[in-house]
């Protein structure tokens, strides 16, 4: 499989679990704004190195996997409140 088609799986997995997401929180992330955004994106991603150095990483894949999802999408959504700042 190459890169490519392995971003488009897994952006798709990330899709859905924000489409499942967006049913609770309806699109808050547009008015939390940008640092919260990113101090959310910098929270999960510590979280996911603690379960990785404590060996939960691979001991719970479906909480790890989930986490790892959320992490893409909170990148994506810093970059659309960026890319919004330029139209």
């Amino acid at each position: 499989m190459k890169s490519a088609d392995e971003l488009d799986y897994v952006y798709g997995e990330a899709k859905k679990l924000l489409v499942k997401r967006e049913e609770d929180y309806q699109g808050s992330w547009r008015e939390e704004g940008l640092i919260c955004l990113v101090g959310s994106l910098y929270k999960k991603a510590s979280q996911i190195r603690t379960m990785l150095e404590n060996g939960r990483l691979r001991k719970n894949k479906t909480r790890s996997k989930e986490d790892l999802l959320d992490s893409i999408n909170y990148a994506i959504f810093c970059y659309r409140l960026l890319d919004k700042e330029d139209e």
